[in-house]
């Protein structure tokens, strides 16, 4: 077998002592010896090791004459338009996103205010938030029962103003969770109905 490609000298060193290895330091054919701590070496060096770096765009990606080129780079040849706002892309500026391929500046919009479905990493979960209106005021009544009628209200509120707004990443729309606080916050007003009721009577028969 015909012997290894030459190297840069300082590139390879012994795994065993770090001693500088030589262009021809490893042969695939014969056991080389390491000139520091005679180990044994055998490898070897692929082509691509040595050979000059490309600058990052191969010959078929530059565009000819009468070929559609990339908005952002004139003189690469397009790939695909983009899906958002239909400007031309090379294989540089194309940005696959999901089941969509978008441009540099689509896909910066959708970081921004303009959120992309793809990247929303976290969501407001308004059936969660009307479940939870509806269940801890319960659990303190006897002592926040003047607020019922703020919490309960709020309940009834969120519940159905986030009826058809988007559910969680993982679990969907959770519809039972939104009508269980719809249902908590209609108690909460009864018994903020019922106990003012009471304390008007009772002060009405007192009197």
């Amino acid at each position: 077998m015909p012997t290894a490609a030459p190297v840069e000298l300082g590139s390879l060193t012994c795994p065993a002592c770090g001693t500088v290895l030589g262009p021809y330091g490893l042969d695939a054919a014969q056991e080389a010896v390491c000139p520091g701590c005679r180990a044994g070496l055998r490898g070897q060096v692929f082509r691509a090791w040595s050979a000059p770096q490309s600058d990052g765009l191969s010959t078929f990606e530059r565009a000819m004459e009468g070929e559609a080129v990339c908005f952002f780079h004139p003189s690469n040849r397009a790939a695909r338009p983009c899906d958002s706002c239909g400007r031309f892309l090379c294989s540089i500026c194309d940005l696959p996103v999901g089941s969509r391929h978008l441009c540099p500046v689509c896909l910066s919009k959708g970081l921004g205010k303009e959120k992309l479905p793809e990247l929303i990493p976290r969501r407001m979960l308004w059936s969660r938030t009307a479940l939870w209106l509806g269940v801890l005021p319960l659990l303190l009544s006897i002592v926040i029962w003047p607020f019922l009628i703020v919490s309960g209200g709020a309940a009834v509120i969120i519940a159905l103003a986030g009826w058809n707004r988007p559910g969680s990443l993982v679990r969907g729309r959770q519809r039972w969770a939104a009508v269980v606080g719809l249902l908590l916050g209609l108690l909460q007003l009864g018994i903020w109905t019922g106990v003012i009721f009471l304390i008007r009577y009772a002060s009405s028969h007192s009197s």
